[in-house]
């Protein structure tokens, strides 16, 4: 048996170590030695993942239905347009509520922004009761915190694109600059542009543009690429992804193509008036790789 002996040059130290060679490369050794190394990074995979739950747990909510109903009386009947619904919805979180036609899909969006109210149960946003509000505190709650992206735009054609943006100004004090809404969403060099002079990409890019300006918490989008083509739906979809990544924006969007759920954070599906499934995404895609 191999033996080395080292020497220690201070006097406060044991004069002699000695190290057997053999047992340095003992393959038992050797295999206890990856075992531990194995068992470390067990222990460091899942103290990476108890902290990643630990921030989720600690994500702020912004939204909450609770058994939240919308009905409405025909004739001798009632019709519900959305039934016992709860959810939860986080700040800085991407949601795509997705369902067929006449689903509830519309319903729950306008239940969000304050354009409708509930018939019955809780709609908290950040801890406050939106079903108690009266009609002027819902015109306050839609101005200060809630940004609406439209299907077909909605753009004032006399006016141009800065334009379009800047009466935001006449909503809310603190709005963004509108120069640096359009630089934003590509558009600085457009900004004197009438709608008619603009593609539909570019008209969707100042809707874009106009909702964000007010600063909004919660920023809904109903069909937001549902006029436009896949490539400029893709740009569309890009910039409300990075609003919600990057500008720590809650979006909701609205849509019935399912293709958009792989870039959520949270995919609600909506049935016959009812929430079918709440599931939540922890990889997401990036938006320029869906294809639909």
């Amino acid at each position: 048996m191999q033996k080395k002996i080292r020497r220690r040059k201070r006097k406060s130290e044991p004069e002699l170590e000695i190290v057997d060679l053999d047992k340095m490369t003992d393959p038992v050794n050797v295999e206890d030695a990856a075992g531990s190394a194995d068992a470390k990074n067990a222990d460091e995979e899942k103290a990476d993942h108890a902290a990643a739950e630990e921030g989720k747990k600690e994500s702020k909510v912004l939204i909450e239905f609770k058994k939240v109903c919308k009905k409405y009386a025909q004739g001798e009947h009632v019709f519900y347009a959305l039934k016992d619904a709860d959810l939860t919805i986080n700040e800085g979180e991407m949601v795509v509520i997705l369902g067929p036609s006449g689903a509830g899909k519309s319903t729950l969006l306008n239940l969000l922004g304050g354009m409708d109210s509930a018939s019955s149960g809780q709609i908290l946003f950040d801890g406050t009761d939106l079903t108690t509000f009266t009609d002027n505190m819902l015109t306050k709650y839609r101005a200060e915190n809630v940004g609406v992206v439209f299907q077909f735009y909605n753009l004032i054609p006399t006016l141009t694109a800065y334009e379009n943006v800047a009466l935001m100004k006449d909503i809310k004090s603190n709005t963004t600059d509108p120069v640096e809404a359009l630089d934003a969403v590509g558009l600085k060099d457009h900004m004197h542009q009438f709608p008619s002079q603009m593609s539909g990409g570019e008209q969707q890019r100042v809707s874009i543009a106009r909702a964000v300006a007010k600063n909004p918490k919660l920023l809904l989008c109903d069909e937001p690429t549902g006029a436009l083509d896949t490539g400029t739906g893709k740009e569309v979809l890009k910039l409300l992804q990075d609003m919600s990544r990057e500008k720590k924006r809650t979006v909701v969007m609205v849509t019935h193509n399912s293709f958009f759920a792989d870039i959520a954070d949270t995919v609600i599906r909506v049935k016959n008036g009812g929430i079918q499934s709440i599931v939540h995404n922890d990889s997401p895609k990036d938006a320029s790789e869906v294809n639909w």
